[in-house]
């Protein structure tokens, strides 16, 4: 299975890299001599930073705090740049294809981490040239906190209350008790969390829990044909443009297509009606929207998942009608169909000269300034020709 980073927002649509695993007959050394936490029993709590749906983190990494996105859907990773300053142990090499085919090198590397005062020694990590993307350069931080640390303990994701937890002990956290308990499988290195799905009386998948994708979920083709073909499937819309860029380069534009799914069921909890965008391969994701109504818990090792709701539906995210390309200069990525930025005349392509009234220019501070304004309830835009002020809707 291909373990993906991406750096999407609810409005960016914008995939980074996706690395697979080397596949290997046997188990390199390096994925079993770590990740390791000496003492037995063990909890710490993270501070979560959360930017549109990003999850941020503080870790020290070679005696100081670095920022690392937490994404339960990539293999950990890290700026090249900062691995060869740290001087990390490289113990192998990868070639894998990202989310759009593209091959993308990476070097694995060993480092040693602390997280919340626990140290967590010999993190297998991926070792990436960030500055091949500007995105991945200006919004990503120093690195990804990735899927390989899930079994060392039961991984609490709290948004309300913008903390990580981690306890080997389960007795140690909240929003467990009264909680739905949901199956969890893993299948091994990169260890990602897949849940068994129900997309329609007739059509069963499994599904990976990615809080890199923005999205409620993310239905590949062949789930979305089983799906079709057991009617359950309602509306279809369309839209144009690219589905995102990547270490490997900005997808090519092409028609996109989002459809209502009538009913979604994550094993045992069933949440009804939910709108999804359409991935080529497997495996479909459920994305990060979900932790806006839930407090999710992940045991790997007991083969468990708490979801602990805060906050009722609808599954469906209001959204502007368009994503960003994170480049220079800063354009549309993609436009929906029958959506306010259409009827305003934004197209694929289009260069932004503004967003709430700052100019943007080139370099990271106007990528990071458009990523916020993009999380707002309205974005005003100025473009050469036109200017709208864009309401979320459904």
């Amino acid at each position: 299975m291909n373990a993906a980073l991406r750096l999407c927002t609810a409005c960016s649509g914008l995939l980074i890299a996706s690395i697979g695993a080397a596949e290997q007959r046997t188990a390199p050394q390096w994925v079993t001599q770590g990740p390791k936490v000496q003492a037995d029993q063990f909890t710490f709590e993270l501070p979560l930073e959360v930017v549109a749906t990003k999850l941020f983190v503080s870790v020290e990494l070679g005696g100081q705090a670095r920022r690392f996105v937490f994404d339960t859907g990539s293999p950990s990773m890290i700026d090249a740049r900062l691995a060869d300053e740290l001087g990390l142990v490289e113990v192998g090499n990868n070639v894998g294809r990202d989310a759009h085919g593209a091959l993308v090198e990476s070097r694995i590397m060993q480092a040693d981490l602390t997280l919340g005062g626990v140290l967590v020694e010999k993190v297998p990590i991926y070792a990436a040239d960030f500055s091949q993307s500007e995105a991945a350069a200006c919004l990503v931080g120093d690195g990804v906190l990735g899927s390989e640390l899930l079994p060392l303990c039961a991984w609490q994701i709290d948004l309300p209350n913008r903390r990580l937890r981690c306890a080997t002990d389960l007795r140690e956290l909240d929003h467990v008790a009264g909680a739905e308990r949901l199956n969890l499988h893993d299948f091994g290195y990169p260890h990602a969390p897949i849940f068994d799905i129900q997309l329609a009386k007739k059509a069963n998948s499994k599904a990976m829990f990615d809080t890199g994708a923005p999205d409620y979920l993310v239905l590949a083709q062949p789930d979305f044909e089983g799906a079709k073909r057991n009617r359950g499937i309602g509306e279809t819309r369309s839209g144009f443009g690219s589905a995102g860029g990547s270490l490997g380069g900005q997808a090519p534009d092409a028609k996109l297509t989002r459809v209502e799914l009538k009913t979604l069921a994550i094993d045992q909890l069933k949440l009804g009606r939910i709108w999804t965008t359409l991935r080529p391969q497997p495996p479909t994701l459920i994305g990060a929207a979900f932790l806006e109504h839930f407090v999710v818990t992940l045991d790997q090792r007991s083969g468990s998942a708490y979801f602990d709701a805060y906050q009722s539906g609808p599954y469906e995210k209001p959204g502007f009608g368009f994503t960003l390309a994170f480049q220079s200069p800063l354009s549309v990525a993609a436009v929906w169909d029958d959506s306010a930025a259409a009827e305003a005349g934004l197209r694929a392509g289009t260069p932004l000269q503004s967003i709430n009234g700052k100019e943007l220019t080139a370099g990271c501070d106007s990528m990071r300034y458009a990523l916020e304004a993009m999380g707002g309830a309205e974005v005003s835009l100025v473009w050469d020709g036109g200017a709208a002020t864009l309401r979320r809707r459904y």
